[in-house]
């Protein structure tokens, strides 16, 4: 494979020796040296496409990337906006561009344009799952529910998604029909998340903490103590999870039975 990588390397390098302004050789090389790290030498091939062909669609989105990457914000906010004005329906500038405005802050925009990229493509699994992250307030609930839902209907094997959706079910904030906040878990769906999450993450600690929170609730003690308990294993320095375990404890505690005095001899008569 390296020696193919190598070799394609040296043909780009000849086609550009040989003809300077070949914009697609410089593309392509650009692209091999991103993949084996070669940035500044990748950069270089990429600017030189833009200055080849003003119009290049993933000249400029590479570069975005580029200097994404090396935060320099400034150029990288340039060329994410050059691309979309480009390609309206280039959905991973979309995408990208919406991780970029979340750094810088500017999280209304960012959901703006998430929403924009599963307009675009309405199968872009990440995109669902970001977007419903950034919906935290009560009043998203419903909106982030149907967005992490859409995550895991298209990859099921989103354990991150699961994971996050078996969160907010657990949580259960939202603002009812008359404005009112509500807090109404939906505990058995979040146990199913959780334990999807489960399926295809077993190291996750805190999906492990989560089940037996709700565990907990529903008084299947032995249950929620092995959940905690396995979180333990997995992260020792988890003081949620000593504490909870702790509250649990005491709970079982008080359901052991006082063990009778043993009765002493009759006195002598």
């Amino acid at each position: 494979m390296e020696s193919a990588i190598s070799d394609a390397r040296t043909h780009l390098e000849k086609a550009i020796e040989m003809n300077p302004e070949y914009t697609e050789a410089h593309f392509q090389l650009a692209l091999l040296l991103k993949g084996t790290g070669e940035i500044k030498q990748a950069q270089r091939h990429l600017k030189k496409v833009v200055e080849l062909e003003e119009n290049h669609v993933e000249g400029h989105y590479h570069l975005a990337q580029l200097f994404h990457e090396k935060k320099d914000y400034e150029k990288a906010r340039t060329y994410y906006l050059r691309t979309i004005e480009l390609d309206p329906h280039h959905a991973e500038a979309h995408y990208h561009y919406a991780l970029f405005l979340e750094e810088q802050e500017e999280y209304i925009e960012a959901k703006n344009m998430l929403q924009k990229t599963t307009d675009i493509d309405q199968n872009h699994t990440r995109a669902y799952y970001q977007l419903a992250r950034l919906l935290t307030a009560p009043d998203d609930y419903d909106i982030a529910k149907q967005n992490y839902q859409m995550a895991v209907d298209i990859d099921p094997d989103f354990a991150t998604a699961h994971y996050y959706l078996g969160k907010l079910l657990a949580g259960g904030k939202r603002i009812d029909n008359d404005g009112t906040l509500v807090v109404e878990p939906e505990d058995e769906s979040a146990l199913e998340h959780f334990r999807k999450a489960l399926e295809f993450d077993q190291e996750n600690y805190k999906a492990h903490f989560n089940i037996a929170k709700i565990l907990t609730k529903r008084e299947e003690y032995a249950s929620a103590q092995d959940h905690f308990q396995r979180a333990l294993e997995l992260h020792r320095d988890y003081p949620k999870a000593h504490y909870y375990l702790a509250l649990l404890l005491i709970e079982m505690g008080k359901l052991v039975p006082e063990q009778a005095e043993p009765a002493g001899e009759e006195p002598a008569s």
